[in-house]
């Protein structure tokens, strides 16, 4: 029952096609969905209730100031849908950072809705890889400009990286199952220790960059190795963390929270659960990914050089 109360809270947005793949791979595990887009076509290919056409939008094809506009001109009458339609606390915006639609309004749908002081809003948000497309690139270097000048008034931000693995579809996967193992872990309980709702609440709420991570198998040496080779952006090296949830079987051979903090720094608080019958590992307050960034920003500026070389010859 624990587990549906904390269902019952969430709701994701998906905002262009790249989110709603994410969107629809927690929808088949019962979590709610709604899904917004500029282009109907996209829309037209998902079979839920719940979504919403932009009017005005026929695409932005990786336009974010087309998308910008688009929006700008039926905000009155989207935000009307959505504050009669999203009745939830928590609220996760999800969408890509390459693309059009998602990147050039998805941080401001959040921002927006960040506002009521009944909600709490996060962000799931998926970085391109380093050989797509520069236009891709440069969505992705402006949409991040954006999240960090917001990221104070939001909850968890999660970075998918799709340089991480070829097959981008594994990514949206691999995270869909480690959030549900997450909300999952408050069913699990031990004379050694739990991970309640409320500390669970506590780390979907705190601001800043987050992580899951799981093992159903193995211990220390198998979860650890997961952190730098896992779905997400890699870890800033300054060791910075807020909070630490560690879910995990009840066993002798369990993992010591030291064996965390050594790898990602020691946070303000630590919250311990046992008797899962896998390993769960949230880091919650995580620094913005600077090295990210600023490679991005090389390899765009590499490549605008190119670019204008071509356009001058």
């Amino acid at each position: 029952m624990k587990n549906k109360m904390v269902k019952e809270m969430l709701r994701f947005i998906a905002v262009g096609a790249a989110g709603a793949n994410v969107v629809q791979m927690l929808e088949k595990k019962g979590y709610k969905a709604y899904y917004i887009n500029l282009a109907k076509q996209d829309l037209d290919l998902i079979n839920s209730p719940n979504k919403l056409h932009i009017s005005g939008g026929e695409g932005a094809s990786k336009n974010r100031s087309k998308a910008k506009k688009v929006l700008s001109e039926s905000i009155d009458e989207v935000m009307n849908v959505l504050e009669q339609q999203i009745t939830e606390e928590y609220i996760f915006v999800v969408f890509s950072l390459g693309g059009g639609s998602g990147s050039g309004i998805g941080a401001f749908l959040a921002s927006v809705l960040a506002e009521n002081p009944d909600k709490k809003v996060g962000l799931v948000i998926i970085l391109p890889a380093m050989n797509e497309s520069l236009q891709a690139r440069i969505n992705a270097y402006e949409a991040l400009a954006e999240i960090v000048e917001l990221k104070n008034e939001l909850c968890s931000i999660f970075i998918l990286d799709n340089n991480q693995r070829e097959d981008k579809l594994s990514i949206n996967r691999s995270f869909a199952n480690m959030f549900d193992s997450f909300i999952n872990i408050s069913n699990y309980s031990s004379i050694r220790g739990v991970i309640d709702i409320a500390e669970q609440k506590t780390l979907l709420e705190t601001s800043g960059v987050a992580m899951i991570h799981k093992i159903t198998l193995g211990g220390k040496e198998e979860l650890l190795s997961t952190i730098n080779e896992g779905i997400y952006v890699p870890l800033e090296p300054n060791k910075r963390v807020k909070y630490i949830g560690l879910s995990q079987p009840d066993t002798k051979e369990t993992i010591s929270i030291e064996d965390v903090t050594d790898v990602v720094g020691e946070g303000i608080d630590t919250f311990c659960g046992y008797g899962n019958e896998e390993t769960v590992l949230y880091l919650g307050g995580l620094s913005f990914p600077k090295t990210y960034i600023d490679k991005l920003a090389k390899s765009i500026k590499s490549e605008e050089e190119r670019v204008q070389k071509v356009m001058e010859d």
